[in-house]
């Protein structure tokens, strides 16, 4: 089944563009279906990043403390590179 919905043109524009790089990249051609089902997949698996991002949430004090508190030393010494490969899925 197919849905049709309205987007900004400015939202389109970005769409083909990142259609046109993946290609590019990948040297497949990638259909407009294929790619925004894979975005939603990204994010479905990524949703509370997502939601984060989104709502732009401020945190609570208490909030805070308790993620705060989750933090432990493993011991390993990590780059912010790979802190954002982890994250995001891309260096930034």
């Amino acid at each position: 089944m197919t849905e049709n919905i309205k987007i900004l043109e400015k939202d389109k524009q970005l769409f083909d563009m990142l259609q046109a790089e993946l290609m590019l990249k990948t040297g497949k051609k990638i259909t407009q279906q294929e790619l925004f089902s894979s975005i939603i997949e990204f994010v479905r698996s990524r949703k509370e990043n997502f939601f984060g991002r989104l709502f732009k949430l401020p945190l609570s004090e208490k909030e805070i403390k308790r993620i705060e508190s989750l933090q432990s030393d493993w011991g390993a010494i990590t780059t912010e590179k790979e802190i954002d490969m982890v994250i995001y899925g891309v260096e930034r």
